[in-house]
């Protein structure tokens, strides 16, 4: 693509917008018709009201059914009661067992007081029960009775006993023993399971009493753990409808109803209730596809124009993103993706020169937005690395060898610390040269201990890769090159400082001023690398150090603990440096060896001759 106009004078000859006209009409033409957006939100919501309406139907009719059961069956009861008070003779107990239970069929069995047992022989015979498991089931019983006698009605599930379809009932009678009724409820069981609301029933324990899974209920579960069944537990209303999900995930709709006895609860499942609408939207949405396909070949050829200069262009926008700024870009089209092409070009290289002037974690944290005026604490580590004697060094260079000095001088040492997740904060030349540098403020390791071990691993490679240039400097017989540097961890204040239009990230506090006043006792000590107290703290027991003298420092009363560091005290670690040295513009590995590693110095004696 080539250059034409110039930014502000752009003129598109092609209009992006008019061919994402046509390409987004046609689309929403061919296939808005097919999709049921209005369709769902519509319907969804009058199915869901209709679910809603026949699930509480369904409960009400379920509860209607068990409530004239449960009224029967003890209005029944006591009528049998009274007839046995008034006649009492053993020919009419007989005689009115019979007629009860030939009008009460599907009662098995009646517990009287006094332990008068009264058996339908027919109901056994017919469902080939034993009559003997009424007294294993009255065995099961335990602590239940007691809680019958202030007057509380009771269901409990006999099923697991017989083996059928039972329930009983248990109510104290005027004298305030309790009476039993086992009755079968096989009618209302499966009652229960027509239609695709799932009905069922519990009493005030949450123990299954009717449902229609029958092996449920011959297990004697317990349905207490379900969503609904602990609401309707807990609630002091007589009747409730809701929608919930259960534990499993599992949406319904669900209403209940409570009664004396027991509590009748019914839901359905939202998946079924919806399951016409899921039908009818699966269809359009086949149809939907079809329609898309077919306009995907109308549209394929005519496509390329945007699609093709739009996948370059985010391409570039990812590289970019990712700090790469090189990118080989032309532009021939004369619409806006041509424009945008070249305002791309035209920022890279603006952002190119951007990074120069600062370090990419910034420069990171400018493309995210993330840079703003103010400060935070952190802990961090701090090094002040100088050019000892410089002085002497530059003196009798002409301007340009200066600055050419301090580039390859630069060129070897900013790679060691943005390599180990360090920041160049600034280059200061008062003095002398000296890169100030952090660890653990734009970037941290993980923990304080990990950003000062960086630093120290940093360090360590600008002492390799200065001996390599040493050994340049020598060949071509121009002066030597000493580093002094001073390394101190703590917390700092660090952020960006200025006003909005001219913003620098930096840090401060006495943590800096103290990394930047241990770095002049290397001329004294005749060391390369003096670390405080607070870092031998942190990591001393990484590294092979040797204890200075007590050093007085400007604003603190006490003199300070200073160490010189010799070397990595774990091979591994040292051996790490080594291979992280390898990238390192100009380095030598006969020099990296000897400075750093496993076969590196073991004191500073020997750090001093390998100078």
């Amino acid at each position: 693509m080539s250059k034409t106009t110039e930014s502000a004078g752009r003129k598109v000859i092609f209009s992006l917008g008019g061919k994402l006209v046509i390409i987004i009409t046609s689309l929403l033409f061919l296939s808005m018709m097919a999709i049921t957006v209005l369709v769902w939100v519509l319907v969804s919501a009058e199915v869901g009201r209709t679910a809603e309406a026949t699930d509480l139907m369904v409960n009400q009719r379920s509860v209607a059914e068990v409530e004239t059961l449960l009224k029967t069956v003890k209005s029944d009861t006591l009528t049998l009661l009274n007839t046995l008070k008034l006649f009492g003779q053993e020919d009419a107990i007989q005689g009115a067992s019979a007629f009860f239970f030939e009008q009460n069929q599907d009662i098995a069995a009646l517990v009287l007081p006094r332990g008068l047992v009264i058996t339908n022989e027919h109901f056994f015979l017919s469902k080939e029960v034993e009559p003997e498991l009424i007294p294993t089931f009255i065995a099961t019983l335990g602590a239940t009775l007691p809680r019958v006698a202030p007057g509380e009605d009771l269901l409990l599930n006999g099923t697991p006993v017989f083996g059928i379809p039972m329930l009983v009932m248990l109510y104290p009678e005027e004298t305030g023993e309790t009476v039993l009724v086992f009755f079968s409820v096989q009618r209302t069981t499966e009652n229960f399971g027509a239609g695709a609301n799932d009905s069922f029933m519990i009493n005030d324990t949450g123990a299954l009493l009717i449902h229609p899974d029958q092996e449920l209920v011959q297990s004697g579960a317990s349905m207490e753990q379900d969503t609904l069944v602990q609401t309707a537990l807990k609630s002091g209303d007589l009747s409730f409808q809701t929608h919930y999900t259960d534990e499993a995930g599992v949406q319904y709709f669900g209403a209940f109803q409570k009664l004396a006895h027991a509590i009748v609860i019914t839901r359905i499942q939202r998946d079924v209730v919806f399951e016409g609408i899921i039908a009818t939207t699966r269809r359009n949405i086949y149809l939907t596809i079809t329609v898309l396909f077919l306009s995907i070949l109308f549209i394929w050829f005519f496509s390329k124009t945007i699609s093709s200069p739009l996948k370059v262009l985010t391409w570039v926008a990812g590289q970019i993103d990712t700090g790469n700024y090189h990118l080989d870009l032309t532009s021939k089209s004369r619409d806006e993706t041509g424009i945008l092409t070249r305002s791309f070009i035209s920022m890279s290289h603006g952002l190119e020169n951007f990074e120069k002037f600062t370090n990419q974690g910034i420069v990171k944290l400018a493309r995210q937005g993330k840079l703003s005026l103010g400060g935070v604490s952190k802990n961090a580590t701090v090094c002040f690395a100088l050019i000892r004697d410089f002085s002497e060094i530059a003196e009798g260079f002409h301007a340009q060898e200066v600055v050419r000095f301090i580039n390859e001088y630069m060129y070897r040492m900013v790679p060691c610390i943005t390599r180990t997740l360090g920041v160049v904060d600034k280059f200061l030349t008062q003095g002398g040269v000296v890169v100030m540098a952090l660890w653990g403020t734009v970037e941290s390791a993980g923990s304080p201990e990990l950003d000062a071990l960086n630093c120290l691993k940093a360090v360590l490679m600008m002492r390799a890769s200065l001996r390599s240039l040493n050994l340049e400097q020598g060949r071509s017989g121009k002066s030597l090159i000493k580093m002094g540097c001073g390394i101190n961890s703590g917390e700092v204040v660090s952020g960006q400082m200025g006003s909005e239009e001219r913003m620098e990230f930096t840090v401060i506090g006495e943590t800096v001023n103290l990394a930047a006043r241990i770095e002049g006792p290397n001329d004294l000590f005749d060391t390369d690398i003096l670390i405080t107290e607070n870092v031998y703290k942190l990591i001393g027991q990484h590294l092979l150090i040797e204890e200075m003298p007590n050093i007085e420092v400007k604003g603190k009363v006490e003199p300070l603990k200073v160490f010189s560091v010799v070397n990595m005290r774990d091979a591994t670690q040292a051996t790490q440096i080594l291979k992280d040295l390898e990238r390192i513009p100009k380095t030598s590995p006969v020099i990296n060896r000897r400075c750093v590693g496993p076969h590196g110095p073991r004191s500073m004696a020997e750090v001093r001759e390998r100078w």
